[in-house]
């Protein structure tokens, strides 16, 4: 991979080829590390990759693929007894809303019945 391209290369101002500023770009985006780190270890200037971030279409403030750290702080549960009782209460959930379900239809029954009006929409209506 070329650093720099053939075009203008001084002491004050360097011109990066694309492929350099791709590799640089995935590598932070891909990576744990942050914008500043990713600047001194390809020895790049302040604010170089957060101008290349934008001219590729980013945004900067959210740019993150992938965070290895925050994948890492994620706790597995793998305790079987804490497993069981999310699964009961999961249960007793799924039941309530169950009956809560059946109320709601029992009641648009009833409204149908008394005041005689269609409140279920038919399936074949437009």
């Amino acid at each position: 991979m070329e650093r720099y391209s053939v075009e203008y290369s001084t002491k004050w101002q360097s011109r990066y080829s694309e492929e350099f500023k791709r590799f640089v770009c995935n590598d932070y985006l891909t990576g744990s590390m942050t914008k500043k780190e990713v600047e001194l270890k390809h020895n790049l200037g302040n604010g170089r990759l957060t101008y290349w971030l934008r001219e590729r279409g980013f945004d900067v403030l959210r740019t993150r693929i992938v965070s290895l750290p925050d994948m890492k702080s994620v706790k597995i549960n793998t305790n079987e007894k804490d497993s069981q009782k999310s699964i009961t209460e999961l249960e007793k959930e799924l039941q309530e809303a169950k009956l809560l379900a059946e109320a709601y239809r029992r009641m648009i029954e009833i409204a149908e019945k008394e005041f005689k009006i269609n409140i279920v929409k038919k399936s074949n209506t437009k």
